[in-house]
């Protein structure tokens, strides 16, 4: 299919109906404002589409090896990654919500968040391809169009982003002073309320800073993150949960949880908890495996529930066969029935959230980029955590006080501490996040067996979408020469992680 980089799409009230966050009945921000499509409307398909690309339970949480799939027939374990489509509709309804927005009476709110919106879509790609079309990118109507666009390399890709997040905070700052904290519609995440959006762009900013942890001279990765750390009143961030960018679901027909009641019978026998995660768990005798995971059937014992000798994860490189048959057998653990299968609310999931931000700064201090604490915004993310699942303050402090929790300073057992910490946080939300920080730092180890189908290897991106080759094959072929060596090799490593 051809890759349309200019395209405005009009979105169903269906796609705004599926989440009760917002009431969206009344769509038009400004009566005596004629828009064609309402950037509410808009921005509601857009916040949507985001927490459907890689939610809970994916194939994205499969690869970050929280979960395992038994049956051949409906999935498999290998990282013989193929192509991803790139995200230029999306782009063009965020383009077509920006212009929208300008004819109303308050003009920053959506241009705010649109320019958020293209730094997460333009970030989302580039992280997964290496360069891509930007600059050039959506420019294939109008008496200067162009339909072959040039590709960005990554470095100037990611100037943009940081660029456009420095503009929607300012520009954000300016909305709140329009129309105070809400008055955008269209929101499902955040129901229109402006501080939270400002929180949320600048936890996105420290994201993409230390995603950059490899180009910190080249960058000025550090002085931009002090700049954020060291001006709360100008870049506010989340302060807990409740600033959480989340998807929240509900019994709504169109918003259920993806696991749940209706399909436990097509799912419980063959999804099955994995041992990358469950292990970290047991390692530490932490009490939030007892929120998220089942003991195996064979080995439980009613005197005592609480065995980890119980909990039993799958290895993401097993052979499904042999798997399956150790699930018969009542060997593995399953995914908690009561959390993920009691009903069709389940839990939210995150798309951006405190513990991460604490975490991101942690790692940051402990690289000496800041002054702050590690030891500090590494227990809050431990604490966000734990909240999320509702641990008891006394299971909690308990599981802080180990010797193997507590902090070991700002070296390299506290760098894998904190970033071990970070995995455990993202079990089944924020996308591929944990993949991106096991790309980047290799921690924690993930398992590679006979299921590979890669060489023994964890690929470092997807190739580029088909349709590139087809219809703009001299630029793509000039991307794939100046990043890997002419080919569209899934192990070749982007500048991001050089």
């Amino acid at each position: 299919m051809k890759i349309l980089y200019s395209k405005i799409i009009v979105l169903s009230l269906v796609l705004i109906s599926i989440t009760s966050c917002t009431n969206f009945n009344d769509l038009e921000d400004d009566p005596n404002a004629a828009t064609s499509v309402p950037p509410s409307q808009l921005l509601a398909g857009v916040l949507i589409n985001m927490s459907e690309e890689e939610g809970p339970w994916s194939e994205a949480m499969r690869d970050n090896q929280f979960w395992v799939i038994s049956f051949d027939y409906y999935g498999d374990q290998d990282y013989n990654w193929g192509a991803i489509d790139f995200k230029y509709d999306e782009l063009a309804n965020i383009a077509a919500m920006e212009k929208e927005g300008e004819n109303l009476s308050t003009v920053n709110k959506y241009g705010a968040i649109a320019k958020f919106l293209k730094a997460y879509y333009f970030d989302f790609m580039s992280r997964r391809l290496g360069d891509i079309p930007q600059t050039e990118a959506l420019m294939a109507t109008g008496d200067n169009s162009i339909q072959k666009p040039v590709y960005d390399t990554q470095k100037d890709v990611y100037e943009q982003i940081l660029t456009w997040l420095d503009d929607a905070n300012t520009q954000i700052t300016q909305a709140r002073q329009e129309v105070g904290t809400g008055d955008v519609t269209g929101d499902p995440y955040y129901n229109g309320n402006l501080e939270k959006w400002q929180k949320a762009i600048n936890a996105f900013h420290l994201r993409i800073l230390i995603n950059l942890s490899k180009h910190v001279s080249d960058m000025n990765v550090a002085s931009r993150f002090q700049k954020i750390i060291n001006d709360p009143a100008t870049y506010p961030l989340f302060q807990s949960n409740d600033d959480n960018m989340q998807r929240v679901y509900g019994n709504e027909q169109n918003n259920y949880y993806t696991w749940n009641p209706g399909n436990y019978g097509f799912n419980r026998n063959r999804n099955i908890m994995g041992a990358t995660y469950l292990n970290l768990l047991k390692a530490n005798n932490d009490p939030r495996i007892y929120k998220v995971a089942d003991p195996a059937a064979k080995y439980f014992n009613a005197n005592d529930p609480e065995a980890l000798a119980a909990y039993k994860g799958a290895n993401t490189g097993d052979e499904q066969g042999p798997m399956q048959v150790a699930s018969d057998n009542g060997e593995l653990s399953y995914p908690s029935e009561t959390r993920y299968y009691d009903s069709y609310v389940g839990e939210p999931y995150i798309l951006l959230g405190y513990a991460e931000q604490e975490f991101i700064i942690a790692e940051a201090a402990n690289r000496g980029w800041i002054s702050n604490d590690a030891d500090t915004y590494y227990k809050n993310g431990i604490k966000a955590s734990m909240d999320f699942y509702n641990v008891s303050e006394t299971d909690e402090n308990t599981f802080l006080a180990q010797t193997s929790i507590r902090y070991k300073g700002n070296n390299n057992e506290g760098l894998q501490q904190i970033l071990t910490q970070k995995y455990i946080a993202f079990f089944n939300n924020s996308g591929r996040e944990s993949y991106f920080d096991f790309r980047r730092t290799g921690i924690p180890t993930f398992d590679i067996g006979p299921s590979n189908n890669n060489g023994g290897k964890i690929p470092m991106r997807f190739k580029y979408p088909q349709s590139e080759f087809q219809n703009n094959e001299a630029n793509v072929n000039a991307a794939l020469t100046s990043q890997y060596n002419g080919t569209d090799d899934i192990n070749g490593k982007m500048w991001l992680i050089k």
